[in-house]
């Protein structure tokens, strides 16, 4: 969700926010899976159906993180603008370190992470993720 913010912020389009989607549920799927869960969980209303939800909806505080670091604005100045709890900065760090151990590839989840602690501008991880080599989608 902080992602596909970003891409809202960037100005990049609901275009962009599906290929984001999309890719973004490859990387889960794929963690998922070394984790031990099963597809058809990550296919459903847990998976899938929070994921769109969380990634679209005006609500979403994650989405509306990435909204505002996709507009220029810090981390800091946006969570004290949002106002709430932000899982998603923490979640973000987790997911790094535990894909990173599991050695599964999460380009965009790593990015995410890269943006909110190491001060990779959105610009730049975007220009990295558009440069990569293509694979296999599964």
């Amino acid at each position: 969700a902080i992602a596909a913010g970003i891409s809202d912020g960037l100005g990049f389009g609901a275009n962009a926010r599906a290929a984001l989607i999309t890719r973004g549920l490859a990387e889960l799927m794929r963690l998922g899976v070394v984790l031990g869960a099963r597809r058809e969980t990550l296919m459903g209303l847990s998976g899938v159906g929070d994921l769109v939800l969380t990634c679209t909806d005006d609500q979403s505080r994650n989405r509306r993180l990435g909204l505002a670091l996709g507009q220029g604005k810090t981390l800091e100045v946006a969570s004290a603008e949002i106002g709430q709890a932000l899982e998603g900065v923490k979640t973000a760090s987790v997911i790094h370190q535990v894909a990173k151990e599991a050695d599964v590839e999460m380009p965009i989840s790593n990015d995410v992470h890269r943006i909110l602690h190491k001060g990779l501008s959105p610009r730049a991880a975007v220009a990295e993720l558009l440069s990569r080599e293509l694979k296999n989608e599964f």
